[in-house]
């Protein structure tokens, strides 16, 4: 623990100015955290009274602090616990022996030999969306934020559940996105009435929750009767046995484990190759020359891992596309005792919230921060402080389970569907992003997709312009929040 000395608050507004902060948060607006950090700097205190502070800590320097060198300091606080009534205590709410437990259960589907045999379904269900698009005219209108939730929730399914969740798809995503909506609200609120209460809402809250677990219980009953494949990460979950204590899960913890991997990991692999999409989309140069990789590395066929290895410059787009729309856009914790960060005096039970979208604009790190430029990882980030500079999926012992397999989903995606076709983002259409537990597209992804060989085709009758109706003239680089 850092030693306490007579250190000041970090700087930062007025109570009614950090209210309106704190209510502004609750739109998702990332916005409102670059404003902090331009005016008042690496850590900023909002007050609120009768609340706990609120703590925004900037640099990597107290990224490492809080995350790694004082992480039992550092749990993730009362804020969470508004997602227990959603996702339960799985590994995204769990602390202390109960989450060291889990880990020790979950991290064997999700390392790097348990991942790669996710890579046929990968495949297949991101094959299944070009047949569907194949089935259209050369050119057509999409909103790829929905294709890309489509596969990815697919992938998820299949892979943790089988063929047992096909039926029920609909049901559980609606359900899932209603209760996490509401839950991430309620984290931002300084009051919350409880869910007890019998409001309409809070009716409405109850009712998906028991349809979601309906379903999982469902397939539960079902696999521990036999039926189905037994090769599913659910499955081997059942099956799997604490090397430490010998303890297997009972339902409810195998039920939250299993909502939390299905929910947060489709969710952030979606997003990832959805802002990649239009990232590309908006910088021509950089589209052009992916695409020259690929197909000078496929030939037309079907990517393997070996072949992403082989493409330097597809995993240099994904880093900045991290860096500029990072999956994880905010991280919470909560410290037991009094700490200093920064300098500054950080009381036990305040909220201290690490942004990516901040560190990774911060510019004593990144030259240019707001600009498009994937061969600034050409090179790797060597300084510790370098390398917490980029932090899209957390740090330290808590960092996401699912970094590999959401890279690798993603770059697959993306690498597919540029084989095929173009994008361009739909005339008049503005994007707007909102950080909660990924950074999602508030309005969707309104996109023109069309046929490379007919883009081809139409650029010959023009003059042999390359792809110059394909892709948007470059604009911002990332698009601003709801409100902004």
């Amino acid at each position: 623990m850092t030693e306490m000395r007579e250190e000041k608050r970090p700087p930062g507004p007025g109570p009614l100015t950090s209210l309106r902060y704190l209510a502004n948060f609750r739109t998702g607006n990332m916005r409102h955290y670059e404003a902090l950090f331009a005016r008042y700097g690496d850590v900023v205190r909002l007050r609120a009274p009768g609340a706990e502070d609120f703590v925004l800590a900037f640099h990597p320097r107290d990224i490492g602090h809080i995350l790694r060198t004082s992480s039992r300091n550092y749990p993730k606080g009362k804020r969470y616990h508004e997602l227990v009534p959603v996702l339960g205590w799985g590994l995204v709410n769990s602390e202390g022996d109960l989450w060291r437990r889990q880990r020790r259960l979950v991290q064997p589907q999700f390392n790097h030999a348990g991942t790669l045999g996710f890579v046929p379904l990968i495949i297949a269900h991101t094959e299944a969306l070009l047949r569907r698009w194949d089935a259209r005219p050369d050119e057509f209108e999409r909103d790829i934020n929905d294709d890309m939730m489509d596969v990815t929730f697919g992938i998820a399914g299949e892979a943790f559940f089988g063929a047992a969740l096909h039926a029920h798809t609909d049901t559980v995503r609606t359900a899932f996105k209603f209760a996490l909506s509401m839950a991430l609200k309620r984290m931002y609120s300084l009051v919350n009435l409880p869910l007890s209460w019998p409001l309409p809402s809070h009716a409405r809250f109850h009712h998906a929750m028991g349809q979601v677990h309906a379903v999982i219980d469902e397939i539960i009953d079902g696999y521990q009767a036999g039926d189905g494949s037994p090769d599913n990460v659910l499955v081997r979950l059942m099956k799997a046995v604490d090397p430490e204590t010998g303890e297997a899960m009972d339902r409810a913890q195998l039920r939250d484990e299993i909502k939390t991997i299905l929910m947060v990991g489709h969710e952030t692999s979606s997003v990832t190759a959805t802002w990649a999409l239009y990232l590309l989309s908006q910088h021509r140069e950089a589209c052009e020359r992916l695409t020259e990789e690929i197909d000078r590395v496929l030939s037309g066929r079907t990517p393997t891992v070996e072949d992403l290895d082989a493409m330097p410059y597809l995993g240099m787009v994904f880093n900045e596309c991290l860096r500029l729309m990072p999956s994880v856009p905010f991280i919470l914790r909560s410290p037991l005792e009094d700490d200093v960060v920064g300098g500054y005096r950080v009381e036990a039970g305040s909220t201290v919230a690490i942004v990516p979208w901040v560190t990774h604009r911060h510019p004593a790190f990144w030259n240019a921060p707001e600009k498009f430029m994937p061969e600034r990882f050409a090179e790797s980030r060597k300084s510790a402080e370098e390398k917490l500079a980029f932090i899209p999926f957390g740090a330290g012992q808590r960092i996401c389970l699912g970094e590999f397999m959401g890279q690798l989903e993603g770059k697959i995606m993306v690498t597919m569907l540029l084989q095929r076709y173009r994008f361009q983002l739909i005339p008049g259409f503005d994007p707007r992003c909102r950080g909660f537990i990924s950074l999602q597209p508030l309005n969707g992804m309104r996109m023109i997709c069309r046929r490379r060989e007919q883009t081809r085709s139409a650029s010959v009758r023009r003059g042999g312009d390359g792809v110059r109706e394909s892709v948007a003239r470059p604009s911002r680089a990332c698009p601003f929040s709801a409100g902004s």
